[in-house]
């Protein structure tokens, strides 16, 4: 299969995961893009398209996040970013991987048998900030900013697009972020503009397919197809990662 064809297939089934559900874009589009891409390329790639993602997303979506929750998990996870990265110099990311992979794989078993309706009776803006301080922590370490985000916003009581404006909010804002640091740090090579001029109009196609597709689920159809993939999540980060713990 050629290289185009990968990068064709890899984009567009992103987009309508992406689109459908509000994140999970660079879940599925890395691996691929990893294995064809040097790895600065993939990575400013995978970021600049999620963010296209999520900010059609959120345009098409039209719901806004509540000030004071965005600010409160925003703030936070910006700050907790820069911490994660310097963690790396201490921390086993292969063991950091494997943690929150089991602990995806356990929480979308246990919320799964809550009711539909659930939702926690600590649910503030203190406990807001928390999960978006941690998510930017992990956003740092293994790149997976959005999972403690997309997580919490399922017990929070909001009903989906509110739960999409809040998480999807939060990893925009974050992944604009790691793409600002990357560009700082990395100059990107001048082969990505061909890459971005392929891959950008495959996405904007796919995501709103996706989104098509998120207007005739209901709210649990959504909440179980957002646990299957925070399932899916947790076990791919563990199954990849735990070889190289195990070494």
């Amino acid at each position: 299969m050629s290289e185009t064809l990968q990068i064709v297939l890899c984009l567009s089934c992103a987009g309508l995961v992406s689109g459908l559900t509000g994140f999970a874009f660079a879940l599925v589009a890395s691996g691929t893009l990893l294995s064809i891409r040097a790895p600065i390329e993939a990575t400013a790639l995978v970021l600049t398209c999620s963010i296209l993602s999520q900010a059609l997303s959120v345009l098409r979506l039209r719901t806004l996040p509540p000030r004071a929750t965005a600010l409160a998990m925003i703030g936070p996870g910006l700050v907790g970013a820069p911490i994660g990265i310097y963690l790396l110099q201490d921390l086993n990311p292969e063991l950091v991987k494997v943690l929150i992979g089991i602990f995806l794989i356990l929480y979308s078993a246990v919320v799964a048998t809550l009711r539909s309706d659930y939702r926690v009776s600590f649910g503030n803006a203190w406990s807001d900030g928390a999960v978006g301080f941690l998510g930017g922590i992990l956003g740092g370490i293994a790149g997976l900013s959005g999972a403690l985000p997309t997580a919490w916003s399922l017990v929070r009581g909001w009903e989906p697009r509110m739960q999409r404006a809040v998480y999807q909010s939060f990893t925009l804002v974050l992944q604009i972020w790691s793409l600002a640091i990357l560009a700082v740090f990395n100059p990107f090579p001048p082969e990505l503009m061909g890459d971005l001029a392929l891959g950008l109009p495959i996405v904007l196609v796919s995501v709103l397919a996706g989104l098509s597709l998120f207007g005739h689920i209901d709210q649990r159809r959504f909440r179980s197809i957002v646990l299957a993939l925070l399932a899916a999540i947790g076990i791919t980060t563990t199954a990849l990662a735990l070889p190289g713990l195990l070494h």
